[in-house]
């Protein structure tokens, strides 16, 4: 009995790691180029008997995996000069501290120094390295060519990894790459500036996953009160001399 308890106890914390993963990719729906999360749960026996083989057993889920879909969000056109998105494969560049990183996220604004940065205030790369502006009309072609007042700037970065994509995200739209990560050159890639890319939320299924999970939960929270109520009157009532 106490080792039902143990169980139930234990199959309720990857529920709460899958409900944590799904608020976060609803809270993130207006996130542009937010890639969604979903947790993988493997499931063990956790009371096997080895006398009576037609005992039930108790399946206990444990988290396997933390699984980052990578697939491709809708195009929406905002007019926004500063706004980039990527239609296909592959990631912008953006410098950090700590090195280069990988973004979907083309929401692009100038810094005061007239730098081109991401939301995070981070500089968004090209081959030329930042990209630096006095203000003038900035054009970016689907080659990722940019131009500055009709001059050449240099070719806005965008990478591609092979996949499955081994990157570690660092924040809600930032990726690092691991070390052995091969760059590759991604084809029919376009860059259409005036555009972000939507996150790739479907909100219906979120809501779905987020209540199922939220019954199992519930279904292992009354179980525990039934095996507690149980072994209290084991240890109560049952050994009572009348």
């Amino acid at each position: 009995m106490i080792k039902g308890i143990h169980a139930a106890a234990s199959s309720m914390l990857p529920r709460i790691q899958k409900q944590e993963t799904i608020a976060n990719n609803l809270a993130n729906i207006n996130t542009p180029g937010y890639k969604r999360e979903s947790v993988f749960l493997q499931q063990f026996n956790a009371l096997k008997s080895r006398q009576h083989k037609t005992e039930s057993e108790w399946q206990v889920p444990m988290v396997d995996n933390v699984y980052t879909d990578f697939s491709r969000g809708a195009l929406e056109f905002t007019g926004n000069d500063l706004n980039v998105a990527i239609d296909g494969d592959g990631f912008f560049v953006i410098s950090s501290p700590e090195g280069e990183v990988y973004t979907r996220n083309g929401n692009f604004h100038l810094n005061q120094e007239g730098v081109l940065v991401n939301s995070d205030d981070l500089p968004v790369l090209s081959d030329n390295g930042e990209i630096t502006t006095d203000g003038g009309d900035i054009h970016i072609g689907i080659d990722g060519l940019i131009s500055i007042n009709g001059e050449e700037a240099g070719k806005l970065m965008v990478v591609d990894f092979e996949k499955p994509y081994q990157l570690n995200k660092i924040s809600a739209g930032l990726y690092r790459s691991e070390p052995d990560a091969s760059q590759i050159d991604s084809e029919f890639t376009y860059v259409r500036q005036g555009y972000l890319e939507k996150a790739n939320v479907e909100v219906i299924q979120e809501m779905v996953d987020m209540i199922a999970s939220y019954r199992n939960y519930e279904s292992d929270q009354k179980a525990i009160q039934i095996l507690d109520e149980t072994l209290s009157k084991a240890v109560n009532e049952v050994g009572r001399v009348k």
